[in-house]
């Protein structure tokens, strides 16, 4: 499963009825609803090839039109209480909130951190043969 995907769920799992978009939408664009979209990968790394790394994130609300302010502050306090980690996997870290007056959208900036490790694929010796004894 993807952080995408992982982000998807946590937003479901607090909104159950939203929609939610990981693509941009040529039509059929529905409000109020979610979108999510990486903005950036930075990477530090470790000893023996492993890596810590951050994801950057956005979210982006697009809130009901009858009444967006409203809205906006209701999913913003949500987010806020119970958008903190994703389940199982990693915290949630540097969140940032900022409703787009002039867009009308409630944009929400985080980072996801991950320690990876390399993966050895490589055949593990299965049995020791010692022929040894102690000497005098």
């Amino acid at each position: 499963m993807t952080i995408t995907e992982r982000i998807a769920n946590e937003i479901a799992a607090i909104f159950p009825d939203a929609v939610i978009y990981t693509e941009n939408q040529d039509s059929n664009f529905q409000e109020p609803s979610f979108f999510i979209q990486k903005i950036l990968t930075a990477t530090t790394p470790l000893l023996l090839e492993n890596q810590d790394r951050k994801y950057h994130y956005q979210i982006v609300y697009f809130p009901n039109p009858d009444h967006p302010n409203a809205d906006m502050d209701r999913v913003e306090d949500k987010l806020l209480d119970n958008f903190t980690q994703l389940s199982g996997f990693a915290d949630i870290h540097n969140r940032e909130f900022d409703i787009d007056t002039a867009n009308t959208v409630l944009e929400v900036k985080f980072e996801v951190w991950t320690w990876a490790i390399k993966q050895d694929t490589t055949i593990k010796q299965r049995k020791v043969d010692v022929n040894g004894g102690v000497k005098d």
